[in-house]
């Protein structure tokens, strides 16, 4: 019998339904049950993992350490429930989480005598073997992409060769003209734990191919979930994951796309200049496409870390430590951006043309330049951009 099956055997023992866990509280199985819509159970099945109030009372109710299933209070108004621990060979692998009826709640009734048999407790250990087989295949799952991964992306030029073709025969990832790579970082790697990136890494496997039937692979590298995929990104997508509440904070890069597959490295090292200025810059709204960067995929590799507001021109130092000069550079930036055109400047900056007009001779006077000359203006557009990714301003 497979787990499914085993499952519905233990969900009619109980004449009720339920759904299996692993030790990550990740929804595994569930049965099918036609009577009493419980809207938590259909809540918890859709988003694939328990709620954070379902792991916090597993807590305080010492589940796991129990010998067979525990009565949880109903949370928030809903309905009492019994989660039970499943183990294999003494090792927790999971649990099995049901509703109690009201009928079993009375006081006269033996509840642990009705909601726990031979029959269920045979049950528990069936499916214990699979969550434990299943775990350690996930396992060896893991190692195996973080294997490949490693030697395709960092690998010397036969690792690569060795990595790709494994990668390729074992159908690990789909055979296509070329490859991009995704790199999804936390602002430093004390800031985000194994568990999230490695959350973030399967959540975006699924939820951002263009091509879901293209299979792609990824692996947590040293804090960094890296991504291969074989197919256009799309970045509206990859933005929508990293806005999740539990990956606040992370930022994506995007590399370009290369062939063959043994070229992929080049992407990643793209993949991570461009999620450098995701972090940076948060007008890249946490994604940046390595294709999309224009003059910063060579000021990102500066080491902006190490600038000081002294090392940018001087007419610049001028004007960012005047008292109205970081609204005074905004003005500068946005001018131009948009090609010294006064007319388009205005109205995106939403200002009357003598008002520009007033802010640019404030420019001149206070950071001491002629902006009708070419290079003048060259210096003063790169100097804003490097001062932005620096945080100088």
């Amino acid at each position: 019998m497979n787990l499914e099956g085993h499952v519905q055997a233990y969900a009619d023992q109980l004449g009720r339904p339920i759904i299996v866990f692993d030790v990550d509280l990740n929804v595994v199985a569930f049965s099918v049950h036609d009577r009493d819509v419980d809207h938590a159970r259909l809540a918890i099945i859709l988003s694939h993992k328990g709620s954070s109030r379902a792991k916090e009372s597993i807590r305080k109710y010492r589940v796991g350490y129990a010998e067979g299933p525990v009565r949880i209070p109903p949370i928030n108004g809903g309905q009492a429930r019994q989660v039970a621990p499943v183990r294999h060979e003494g090792h927790l692998v999971g649990y099995i989480s049901s509703t109690i009826p009201e009928d079993l709640l009375h006081p006269d009734v033996d509840e642990d005598a009705v909601l726990d048999n031979d029959a269920t407790r045979e049950g528990r250990v069936q499916i214990g073997v699979i969550l434990a087989a299943m775990a350690l295949g996930i396992r060896e799952d893991e190692d195996r992409s973080l294997r490949l991964v490693t030697g395709l992306l960092t690998g010397d030029e036969g690792q690569r060769a060795r990595a790709a073709d494994e990668l390729l025969t074992a159908a690990l990832i789909a055979p296509v003209p070329h490859y991009t790579v995704i790199s999804i970082q936390p602002p430093s790697v004390a800031e985000s734990s194994a568990a999230t990136m490695r959350l973030v890494l399967d959540r975006a496997l699924v939820m951002i191919p263009v091509f879901p039937s293209l299979k792609a692979v990824g692996a947590v590298i040293e804090g960094e979930a890296v991504l291969v995929v074989p197919y256009e990104i799309d970045a509206s997508k990859l933005g929508a994951l990293l806005e999740v509440q539990a990956f606040s904070g992370l930022r994506a890069g995007v590399g370009g796309a290369h062939a063959p597959l043994t070229d992929a490295y080049r992407s990643l090292r793209e993949a991570r200049i461009a999620a450098r200025g995701a972090v940076v810059d948060p007008a890249h709204a946490g994604v940046a496409l390595w294709d999309e960067l224009g003059l910063d995929r060579m000021l990102l590799q500066l080491p902006l870390a190490d600038l000081a507001v002294g090392d940018l021109p001087v007419s610049l130092q001028r004007l960012l430590t005047a008292q109205s000069g970081p609204d005074l550079a905004q003005t500068l930036e946005a001018y131009l951006d948009y090609g010294c055109d006064a007319q388009r400047t205005a109205q995106q900056l939403h200002v009357h043309r003598s008002t520009l007009y007033y802010r640019l001779d404030r420019v001149r006077a206070i950071a001491e330049v002629d902006l009708s000359d070419g290079a003048v203006r060259r210096e003063l557009h790169t100097a804003l951009r490097i001062a932005t990714l620096a945080g100088l301003r």
